[in-house]
């Protein structure tokens, strides 16, 4: 049995972010946009230590995710060559497949209206995460100057990702 509560699980993400923070580029637009996602997720997990204990966990579970997601996205970004940058968007869509699936759950148990929505907007978000990984399958085994021009427009592709992503995570908050 743990005795691990879940402010000391908070407190080791929040430990995880202020790393990754202190890591960033202040001014990379889309360090800021992880950023200001993973200290929205915090937000609601403190509000739920507060208001709705039954919630933390399922909120802090999707904390941790969307952490993954950024801290595999700064891997990608800050690698060199092809191979590692690869990897390293792999790893993050596989996170964005698991926090999807994590607010797949927190909606099923809404009012029908209201998970209707938020189900199709989850579905946005997961086919341009489907359109990330297809762009990258396409250029994967690229080589020579390719990388550079494939690495853009997967890049591009993440970010859209993430927008959606964060505008999904606002209006279900």
């Amino acid at each position: 049995m743990s005795t691990t509560t879940s402010e000391d699980r908070l407190a080791e993400v929040q430990c995880r972010i202020d790393r990754l923070q202190a890591r960033l580029q202040s001014g990379a637009p889309r360090a800021r946009r992880h950023l200001d996602a993973l200290r929205d997720e915090e937000a609601a997990v403190r509000a739920a230590l507060l208001q709705a204990p039954d919630e933390v966990d399922e909120k802090l579970g999707r904390l941790r995710t969307r952490l993954d997601v950024a801290e595999h996205s700064l891997e990608a970004d800050g690698s060199d060559d092809w191979s590692t940058y690869v990897t390293a968007v792999e790893a993050e869509l596989r996170s964005w497949d698991t926090y999807l699936e994590r607010l797949q759950a927190s909606v099923a148990a809404r009012a029908w209206r209201e998970r209707e929505r938020a189900e199709a907007a989850i579905g946005d978000v997961r086919s341009r995460r489907i359109a990330v990984g297809e762009r990258l399958a396409r250029v994967r085994d690229s080589d020579g100057a390719v990388p550079q021009e494939a690495r853009k427009h997967v890049t591009a592709a993440r970010d859209e990702l993430e927008q959606r992503a964060a505008e999904l995570s606002r209006t279900l908050s």
